[in-house]
Formats: structure tokens, sequence, C-alpha cells
């Protein structure tokens, strides 16, 4: 293991910090667009609520973006922190919303927060990412190879909305997550960080956008399922291939314990949905 090195330790701090102003806004606006669905009109305090979470998630931008490109982050150390947002927004859930924890949950925090330690601990050093380290090929193809079946998804969900569809809407956003997380990572590159930037705030626009389109067709847990876990894997092939940053095995043992208490926390839901109902 390394020596103590600032930059990580002000990467990891500020990663975290986004991912929990992240994950509190989703739930804050799902809360919001659940009752403004019920109000039916734009006219009530839902409207300034949504704004709010808004807010918070916008804030993560920035942030994120700091830890990536200033203090030189690699992605496949970034990205995996998004499970410890998804307990942040279960710590939200618990104090303000009064919601009960469930075993699952409790269980999914705890494979989050063993996998988290694995992936920051055996940790590599920041560097500057360089020109002659992106493969703009594999960028473009994989990008493309996503951005076409998501675009007729987006076409039938608009002319037919479904749970199913909703569904895969929360995989889209995370994939424009993903493509996100590596582009502002991709303005660590001189030559770069101009067009990197607009492609960034675009693909927020859509990752927002395809958010909260999600959310008006699935139940929350089921979008943040679908959201973070492609989110996490895609940007780790990504990070391996199109920017040749390198992942130990303990790490990918790591991101598997995350997305497993991703599952974990949010498929077993049925037990707290039946004891809300009683």
């Amino acid at each position: 293991m390394s020596n103590f090195n600032i930059d990580l330790f002000f990467g990891i701090l500020l990663g975290l910090i986004a991912y929990i102003l992240l994950y509190i806004g989703k739930g804050v606006q799902k809360y919001a667009i659940t009752g403004l669905q019920t109000d039916k009109t734009l006219k009530s305090k839902h409207s300034g609520v949504w704004i709010f979470g808004t807010v918070l998630t916008v804030s993560f931008l920035g942030l994120h973006w700091v830890s990536l490109a200033v203090f030189h982050t690699n992605v496949n150390i970034i990205a995996p922190l998004e499970g410890v947002g998804l307990v942040s927004l279960l710590v939200f859930s618990f104090f303000v919303l009064k919601e009960k924890l469930t075993k699952w949950e409790l269980g999914g925090t705890l494979l989050i927060i063993t996998g988290t330690v694995l992936i920051t601990v055996f940790y590599g050093e920041p560097t500057e990412l360089l020109y002659s380290d992106f493969n703009l090929i594999f960028f473009l193809i994989i990008l493309g190879a996503f951005v076409i079946p998501i675009g007729v998804l987006s076409y039938l969900a608009f002319q037919k909305p479904s749970k199913i569809k909703g569904t895969l809407l929360g995989l889209s956003a995370g994939t424009f997550m993903a493509f996100q997380t590596v582009s502002k990572r991709i303005t660590d590159i001189d030559e770069l960080v101009l067009i990197f930037t607009f492609v960034t705030f675009a693909l927020a626009a859509l990752t927002l956008a395809y958010t909260q389109f999600a959310f008006t067709m699935a139940p929350a847990n089921i979008v943040v399922l679908s959201f973070a876990s492609v989110s996490i894997i895609l940007t780790s092939i990504l990070g391996s291939y199109a920017i040749k940053e390198s992942i130990l095995p303990i790490q990918i043992g790591g991101m598997g314990c995350i997305i497993a208490g991703i599952i974990v926390m949010n498929l077993f839901q049925k037990e707290k949905i039946e004891k809300t109902n009683q």
C-alpha cells in the first residue's frame, strides 16, 4: 500500500461528499415527483422541494469534477463510492422520511462499506491523464452502441409508458452517468479540456433528464438499482479501456461487494412494503 497521499485523500473525500449530495437529492426529487403526480399541478409546495433536490444533484457535478480532474483521482476508485451515496439515501429515509430499516438494507449497507474499504485502501497513486492514454475510437464506439438503443427506447417510452421501460430508462441514466464520469476525467488532458467540458455538461443534462423520466414510470428503488449498477460497471470498463486506468483484482472484488450490496438493498423490498401496508 502506498504512503499517505494528500491528493488522493481530498479526491476521495470530495467524491464521497458528491455522491452523498447526489443521492439525497435523488430522494428529495422522487418525493417531490410523487407529490406533483398526486397534486396534478406545478403550483404546489412539491415544486420547491423538487428544485431543492435538483440543486443538491447539481452540486454533485462540481465536486465530482474537481475530484476527477483537479486531484487526478482514478475513476475506478471514484465510481464505486456511489454505493456510499445509496447508504446516505437510506439514512436520509430513516431520519427524515421516517422509514424503517430492514435486515436486507442493513446487510446491503455492510457489503457496500466492505467494498468501499477494499477499493480505497488498495489504491494507486493519482496521476495526471495524458493525451496518449485516451482511446478515442473505443470511447466513441461504446457511446454509439448505447446511444442508438437508448434513443429508440425513449421514443417507445414517450408513446406508451410502463414499469419495464422505466427500469430501462434507469439503466440509460446510469449509462450517461458513466460516460459523464469518464468525460470529467478526460478534462484532465490539456488538449481535450474544452471539448470534453461541453461533453460533460451535455451528459450531465441527459443523466438528470433520464433519471426524472424513469422516476415517473418505475419505483425509486428499481430506478436507483438500475442506475447505480450500470454506472459503476460501465465506468470501470471505460476507465480500463478508454483511458488505460488500471484496477487491482482486490478492487474488482470490492466492486462486486458494492454491487451485491446495492442489489440486496433494493431488490428485497417486499418485506418492507408489506410492513408498511399493515
